[in-house]
């Protein structure tokens, strides 16, 4: 545990707590509001990754002291973040009594999350700590005032059936997402008519709930740390091989934003600089254009002179696999080449693959594995390990608005 995620509360009004529970900030401890927001992060996330949890327990995991622990849970069960649990969870205390566990916001209240994909909207009711409640989608359509009507109704779909509160909305979206006084999406390659838009500012509009977007990586982020296999690392990558090529990174615990949030487009680096297919962003020879599902399913489109899906694509192969056994090579030898760069770059302890491919047949994951190290620094490789990603970007979109609420609170201590 860090220094940061000791600090106790004091009884006055000048409250210390935490920033995002996806970005551990340094603590200046002459501004009591990060201190807040440090604090709060601290109990949010036990709450999330360790639920059903008491009070005690989180004395005991977080080391702050037993009325700061109090007085944060209190406030997160009064604003529906958190709630009680039933009483078929219980522990003694040690005077015998049993005591009431907590969890984030299940049967109380909800948030709603919407992910962005190339082909299609999905959209779900979710706790507050990423486990998916209700599931709907629609396909996208082609201009943004259309993809606003198609979210809106997704949105009121949910709603509808659900009937508990809903607190908020969680987008994510592929593309370059800058960040500053407004969010927009400047790039989207897959989703060409998001760009330059402000939908979060846009949807909060139509439908009166508090809007938080996170680029599709964050969103993958937020779900590994809090449903996935990142639990427990403080350095690790997530590498997403699925339409684009994106990458998220954990550094110490912190995520890597770069300096306008648009870090990890390792995608973009261009590895066929001689005659290589073009690229969404405008270049020739970018590693997604080889090192993904949709680049996948483009050679095999290209072998059978037919346009192919990438959920065609699995079904082929999981079909007759010799047949494009060749392709298939090919694209692991380039994506070995994306983990090899991230290792070499990030010295990892674990890269989390995010796709399709590799879940077709564990000797596609077999085959990456003994190729990685032909890739980089072998010493850096013999001490990564390679999993496949439990992330999904709907879960890391609700994570993202709870996170948001979560930070608002800091300011009502």
């Amino acid at each position: 545990m860090t220094e940061e995620s000791k600090i106790n509360v004091p009884s006055g009004d000048e409250n210390p707590s935490h920033s995002s529970s996806s970005n551990k900030s340094k603590v200046n401890r002459g501004q009591p509001g990060s201190l807040r927001r440090i604090n709060i992060d601290s109990i949010v996330r036990k709450i999330q990754t360790e639920a059903p949890i008491t009070r005690a327990d989180l004395v005991r995991a977080t080391e702050l002291s037993y009325p700061t622990v109090t007085k944060i849970c209190d406030l997160l069960l009064e604003n529906n973040i958190a709630e009680w649990i039933p009483d078929d969870f219980r522990e003694k205390s040690g005077r015998g009594r049993p005591a009431s566990a907590m969890q984030m916001a299940s049967s109380s209240a909800h948030v709603i999350a919407i992910s962005f994909r190339p082909s299609y909207i999905l959209g779900a009711t979710s706790s507050l700590d990423g486990h998916i409640l209700q599931e709907t989608q629609c396909p996208i359509p082609d201009t943004y005032a259309e993809i606003l009507v198609a979210a809106k109704q997704l949105i009121t779909k949910l709603q509808e059936g659900n009937n508990t509160p809903t607190l908020g909305l969680g987008l994510a979206a592929p593309g370059l997402l800058e960040t500053g006084e407004r969010t927009q999406l400047t790039v989207s390659s897959n989703i060409p008519a998001l760009a330059n838009h402000y939908i979060t500012e846009d949807l909060s509009e139509l439908t009166k709930l508090p809007t938080v977007i996170v680029s599709t990586m964050r969103s993958l982020y937020n779900s590994e740390i809090i449903r996935g296999h990142a639990v427990g690392h403080e350095n690790f990558a997530i590498l997403n091989y699925y339409a684009g090529m994106g990458l998220a990174v954990a550094s110490n615990d912190s995520f890597v934003d770069g300096s306008h949030g648009m870090a990890g487009e390792l995608g973009h680096i261009i590895v066929e600089p001689h005659g290589g297919e073009l690229c969404g962003c405008g270049n020739h020879g970018c590693l997604e254009t080889l090192a993904t599902d949709l680049a996948l399913a483009n050679a095999i489109s290209r072998k059978l002179d037919r346009a192919v899906s990438v959920d065609e694509m699995v079904e082929l192969i999981k079909k007759t696999p010799d047949q494009f056994a060749e392709e298939i090579d090919r694209m692991i030898d380039y994506l070995a080449i994306a983990v090899g760069a991230t290792i070499n770059i990030f010295n990892p302890e674990a890269v989390l693959l995010y796709g399709r491919l590799l879940e077709i047949d564990d000797s596609f994951f077999a085959k990456l594995e003994e190729k990685v190290p032909g890739r980089c620094l072998k010493a850096l490789a013999s001490k990564c390990i390679l999993k496949k990603s439990k992330s999904r970007t709907i879960q890391g979109a609700a994570i993202a608005i709870a996170e948001e609420l979560t930070r608002k609170l800091s300011l009502k201590l």
